[in-house]
């Protein structure tokens, strides 16, 4: 019974062994596609203008919300927007439903250098029912040069608006 045990042990040691192996990666991008007929036109690996797109929402306390949300481009654009949506929740597994759209476009034009390769929309908005958990879905946009359209979209998770201070403006500073 032992010696079975031990050849079956050892057999197993030796299949893993010999099965490990050291495994190389393509590097080659972009991909081509193939539709079954013949090849289309080269896929890009990730964007070539729109290069990050942050969105972000915060308790302030006091009924009061911040939402900041911004976009990064690799190269100069003529033309980008952020519409973001505000969207609440009686509680934060629920149904979420829009609230208000806040819409910020930005123009090559209205940079003072000329060239728009970055934009953000950081404000405070009040107003809105507290004990509700509300959250932010973003689109970020830009228009390239040749005249296509670039987009991201964002989504925080939730957070509860509340009537009373929040603990952090509570704290004393270092």
């Amino acid at each position: 019974m032992k010696k079975n045990t031990l050849k079956i042990f050892c057999l197993t040691l030796l299949l893993m062994v010999l099965g490990t192996g050291t495994v190389y990666a393509n590097e080659s991008f972009p991909h081509k596609c193939e539709d079954g007929e013949n090849e289309t036109e080269l896929v890009q690996p990730r964007s070539r203008y729109l290069g990050s797109a942050i969105s972000e929402i915060t308790n302030k306390g006091n009924g009061v919300l911040h939402i900041y949300a911004d976009f990064t481009s690799f190269n100069a654009v003529p033309w980008a927007q952020i519409t973001i949506n505000l969207e609440r929740t009686k509680s934060d597994s629920g149904s979420w439903s829009k609230v208000k759209t806040y819409t910020y476009t930005f123009r090559q034009e209205d940079e003072p250098d000329g060239i728009l390769s970055y934009g953000s929309a950081d404000f405070d908005v009040s107003g809105f029912a507290t004990n509700y958990y509300y959250r932010l879905t973003c689109e970020h946009k830009v228009k390239t040069p040749s005249g296509s359209y670039e987009t991201k979209t964002t989504r925080t998770d939730g957070v509860l608006l509340t009537p009373y201070p929040d603990f952090r403006s509570l704290a004393k500073p270092n």
